[in-house]
């Protein structure tokens, strides 16, 4: 169903755009524009400037700064991990809380926007997905007593390890609640409402919430992998999690937005440089020429200075398509997905095909989704073979150039798996580290107004609330 369809069925009047208030009455506001609202909040923060661009896609070295580089160097601005804790919490995943709140406590109510289990397992789903989100930049977050208002403003922090246990627990939850036959929710913008659908991506999430503990709890993350894998994940991009942007604003991706004034972007001369080497026929869609024809990259990591003094027109900007206003949004797709069955497999573990073949499926499903010519492809593939000797460098960096414009994952795959080394900055870091940080700092904001969770989840993280620190997960 179309956005404005999803509207107009909800009986709301508002314009699009206004789909970035916080809708506070349960009464007045119905579950389906809530649902609506949450998975563009989602996508909007996950690529907006500061959050998506400046933070986790730079520091996964697909872009560089054309000018003020300060966060390629690893010093982001305060605003940028408050505005993103405060637009999770009392944004997409309070609205979510809402839709299941109604659906369990008064479910004769909203039974018209959806069977009311399908609504609970859809907005539960995404509830895990921004959880996630949320643990893997910060460590230990409010999660158990989160989402109560101002019956508790000061939650307290759950350990990585407490939260990553609940994630499971969540989708365990919603796969089993949910019924394929019964209506889905209105105002689903993702899968219009198909839960058969929604249960590819719950299954998905569940093994790559498996795999990401898989190094600190083996046997779980073994258990739960298997399981996803059983079931049925994505495995090809017609079940791809997409989030439809539309061509106008205020509907239009916010990278698209933020282009129309601003050229703060560059590609990275890691990635360049990497796919040049390996003759990768997405450079040419992930990035543009520069004026001469050619593709070069911005020395990742230099400072304001030398940044300035590299003209747009002498490197690589970034390419047409993920400018384009409707790029989507991307929630989980088939590459990814692959590559975590193919990690499963060369574990040991049973995934239901080798590791060889799922490596060669999320290179092929990443090159489809881009639009790449078949025969380039193939001719890829060939020359850049599965190293079953090596699968975490082999699949850590196939998987690193399948996640670009997912720039949050990439980082945290980095992170696990070590691979590929990425460049260090050039005129030096900014944040006292060695390396890209391992973690984000706790929002201000949480040190001033919950001073005593914020502490408790500190120690929780090792002690110290900085950049570099090991999450739970993070053991290599």
């Amino acid at each position: 169903m179309g956005l404005i369809g999803a509207i107009s069925i909800t009986g709301c009047t508002k314009d699009f755009g206004d789909l970035n208030t916080n809708p506070n009455e349960p009464t007045s506001v119905s579950t389906g524009f809530l649902l609506t609202n949450a998975q563009k909040s989602i996508m909007d923060r996950n690529y907006n400037s500061f959050w998506g661009s400046r933070r986790a896609i730079q520091m996964s070295q697909y872009w560089s700064s054309n000018q003020y580089s300060n966060e390629s160097r690893y010093q982001f601005r305060t605003e940028t991990g408050n505005a993103a804790w405060s637009s999770y919490y009392a944004g997409a995943l309070e609205n979510l809380q809402n839709i299941i709140d109604q659906n369990t406590n008064s479910p004769e109510d909203v039974a018209g926007f959806g069977a009311n289990e399908n609504q609970i397992a859809v907005a539960t789903i995404l509830q895990v997905w921004v959880y996630q989100q949320l643990t893997d930049a910060f460590g230990a977050i409010p999660m158990t007593d989160a989402l109560q208002g101002s019956d508790n403003t000061t939650p307290a922090y759950d350990s990585q390890s407490s939260v990553y246990a609940s994630l499971l627990s969540m989708l365990n939850a919603s796969i089993s609640g949910m019924d394929a036959s019964a209506m889905g929710p209105l105002g689903d913008q993702i899968y219009g409402g198909d839960m058969s659908a929604w249960a590819a991506f719950a299954n998905s999430l569940k093994l790559r919430v498996a795999m990401r503990m898989a190094d600190v709890d083996g046997a779980t993350a073994q258990a739960a992998a298997e399981a996803a894998a059983a079931a049925g994940c994505i495995t090809d991009n017609g079940g791809n999690a997409l989030f439809a942007y539309l061509s106008g604003a205020p509907n239009n991706n916010p990278i698209n937005e933020s282009a129309k004034t601003r050229t703060d972007f560059a590609a990275s001369n890691t990635m360049i440089d990497h796919m040049t080497a390996t003759n990768d026929p997405r450079m040419s869609i992930y990035y543009s020429a520069n004026s001469d024809g050619v593709f070069i990259g911005e020395v990742y990591g230099l400072d304001e200075t030398n940044a300035a003094l590299t003209t747009d027109e002498s490197v690589s900007q970034l390419g047409a398509t993920v400018l384009a206003a409707d790029f989507p949004g991307i929630y989980m797709d088939a590459a990814q997905v692959n590559f975590l069955l193919a990690e499963g497999a060369a574990r040991g573990w049973s995934m239901g095909g080798t590791d060889a073949d799922y490596y060669a499926s999320g290179v092929a499903a990443n090159m489809a989704f881009w639009g790449v010519d078949e025969t380039a492809a193939a001719d890829f593939a060939t020359a850049n073979t599965y190293d079953a000797t090596d699968w975490k460098t082999s699949i850590g960096t196939a998987k690193w150039v399948a996640l670009y414009m997912q720039g949050h994952e990439a980082w945290a795959e980095l992170r696990r798996l070590d691979a590929p080394t990425l460049n260090a900055c050039a005129d030096g870091q900014l944040d006292g580290g060695d390396g890209i940080p391992t973690r984000m700092m706790y929002p201000l904001d949480e040190q001033t107004l919950n001073n005593a969770a914020w502490s408790a989840g500190v120690a929780s993280n090792g002690g110290v609330d900085d950049q570099h620190s090991n999450l739970w997960w993070d053991v290599n």
